[in-house]
C-alpha cells in the first residue's frame, strides 16, 4: 500500500479503517517494502531525504514516501515496522510506528509547534545541533539546510537512528556518515538560532 493511499484512506469518515489497516496486530500487516516502491522513493530528487537502511534494530522498512507524497509541511518520510493497535477502532489517535524519519526543509518548520511534546533539550548528536522532545523519544537534527526529525516508540531506539541516519537517495555522495553544520537563515525560528549560537567549535566537533 503507497503512502498516497494511506493518506487518502485517513482522511473523513474513514480514518478509522485506515488505522485498522496500519495496525500490525492486524491480519496482513505491511510487509518489507519491495524493490519497486523503494526505487520509486530513492528517486526523489529535489534534496537528500535520510533513512537507516532497508532494516534497523530488526525492523523492516516497510514505506517510504515518493515525489508524488511529498508534503513541504512534514517533509520526505521513511517508515519502518507497523503500528500498535488503537485502544478502539474509532480511535482517532493513529498509531505508533517502531521508528519513522522524516526529512524537511527546517525552514517550513516552527519549533514551537512540538512545545506540546513536553520539554526539550538541546544537545549535539554527530556534531550537529540536535533538540531532543518527548522523554528522548522524538529527535530533530539540524544538517545544511535540512532537519531530520527521528519519532520511534522509545527513547533508545530514537538515539540509535539519530546515530546512524545516512542518504537514501543519494548514497554516492561523499562521506556520507558525515553530517555538516546548518545553514540557519535570520528568518528561520528564533530558537533554531539559539542552538547555533549556544555551540562552541568544541561541542560542534565532538560526537554524541
Amino acid at each position: 500500500m503507497t503512502t498516497t493511499t494511506l493518506r487518502r484512506l485517513a482522511s473523513g469518515p474513514v480514518l478509522a479503517l485506515a488505522m485498522s489497516l496500519l495496525c500490525a496486530c492486524a491480519t496482513h500487516p505491511a510487509g518489507p517494502i519491495t524493490t519497486q516502491d523503494l526505487a520509486a522513493a530513492q528517486s526523489f530528487r529535489p534534496f537528500t531525504v535520510y533513512w537507516v537502511g532497508r532494516s534497523f534494530d530488526g525492523v523492516p522498512l516497510t514505506a517510504a514516501d515518493t515525489r508524488q507524497d511529498y508534503d513541504a509541511t512534514v517533509g520526505e518520510r521513511v517508515y519502518y515496522g507497523n503500528c500498535d493497535k488503537p485502544k478502539s477502532i474509532l480511535s482517532t489517535t493513529g498509531c505508533q510506528l517502531p521508528l519513522e524519519i522524516a526529512t524537511v526543509n527546517y525552514r517550513a518548520i516552527n519549533s514551537r509547534g512540538n512545545e506540546g511534546l513536553g520539554t526539550r533539550t538541546n544537545e549535539v548528536i554527530r556534531g550537529v545541533p540536535a533538540v531532543v522532545f518527548d522523554s528522548g523519544r522524538s529527535i530533530q537534527l539540524y544538517t545544511g539546510r535540512l532537519a531530520i526529525d527521528i519519532y520511534a516508540d522509545g527513547a533508545a531506539r530514537a538515539l540509535a537512528a539519530a546515530r546512524a541516519v545516512v542518504p537514501m537517495n543519494r548514497p554516492d555522495t561523499p562521506a556520507a556518515d558525515r553530517l555538516v553544520q546548518p545553514k540557519f537563515r535570520k528568518d528561520v525560528d528564533p530558537h533554531l538560532l539559539a542552538i547555533a549560537a549556544q555551540l562552541s567549535p568544541a561541542k560542534r566537533s565532538k560526537t554524541s
